[in-house]
């Protein structure tokens, strides 16, 4: 999965000398007079000097927060605050002693080792999404499921399974209620639309952890809980991610780069903007 992805990219590096700091939160981007990248200072004090940086953070965050916006163009300062993130999405992981039963599967394993998607057509997608754009958690939602351990069985104990589901509509701002208050409730509604699919889940489950839009900005540093850096939507796209201006990663802020999903093209696991971004400094280094 996405964690292996990152823990080889991490060996390949490492092999080639480079050194990998974990649980460093990088407190402020250091400029000079010049208003250039000189280094980061962290949250415990240490400071590290560097020629060039790259952000993956996202775009809210590595200016407003880690750069400031007094050290930045008005002009820019407010394309950033503009820019929308309202995620809604939310995770539920479960731990399963036992493979759910798909009736839809009818018998074949192998007809869940891909997505379970559960979105029947085009008017409960939209009714699921009608639900959120007012506050509200869809009553029905749409939801994304995988099941990696009929890839990878070593994930979990033999005859044991681990799922991963992928809920929408979710709205980061609730209209009524919190989301310390809703987590259980938003838990529950998943797995009752799970048993119309595969009625034995419920049973099955041996542990479950529901991560909300609060979790994701909480726990993983995404704005508004918007797990693509930035809502995906057509005015936000190509030469206007993150901002129109500043498409090709470089900042107004010299030797900083931006590498993340919230520079193009967008969200998902396609490396392409870490790519992108990389290109874009070796050109500069040429």
């Amino acid at each position: 999965g996405m964690g292996k992805l990152a823990e080889t990219l991490a060996a390949l590096a490492r092999q080639e000398g480079v050194e990998i700091l974990t649980d460093a939160e990088v407190a402020r981007i250091n400029l000079n007079d010049e208003n250039r990248a000189t280094g980061v200072t962290l949250a415990d004090g240490r400071t590290f000097l560097a020629n060039y940086i790259l952000s993956n953070g996202n775009p809210r965050h590595t200016f407003l927060q880690l750069v400031g916006a007094p050290y930045l163009p008005a002009q820019f300062v407010r394309q950033v605050r503009n820019i929308r993130f309202k995620g809604a999405t939310a995770k539920l992981n479960l731990a399963l002693k036992a493979l759910p039963d798909f009736p839809a599967a009818r018998g074949d394993v192998n007809r869940l080792s891909g997505h379970i998607v559960i979105g029947p057509d085009l008017d409960y997608l939209e009714r699921a999404y009608d639900d959120a754009k007012y506050g509200r958690i869809s009553r029905r939602p749409c939801l994304d499921a995988v099941i990696p351990t009929l890839l990878d069985p070593d994930l979990a104990p033999g005859g044991h399974h681990i799922m991963s589901v992928i809920m929408q509509y979710a709205p980061y701002r609730l209209r009524e209620g919190d989301w310390y208050r809703m987590r259980e409730p938003l838990g529950e509604l998943i797995i009752d639309t799970l048993a119309e699919y595969a009625p034995n889940i419920r049973e099955l489950i041996l542990h479950r952890q529901v991560i909300t839009p609060l979790d994701w900005e909480r726990d993983y540093g995404l704005a508004e809980g918007n797990i693509y850096h930035g809502q995906m939507a057509l005015d936000q796209l190509l030469f206007m991610r993150p901002v129109p201006g500043f498409a090709r990663y470089r900042t107004p802020v010299d030797n900083l780069y931006l590498c993340g999903a919230g520079t193009h093209p967008g969200g998902g696991v396609t490396g392409a903007p870490g790519r992108n971004a990389a290109r874009a400094l070796l050109k500069a280094l040429k």
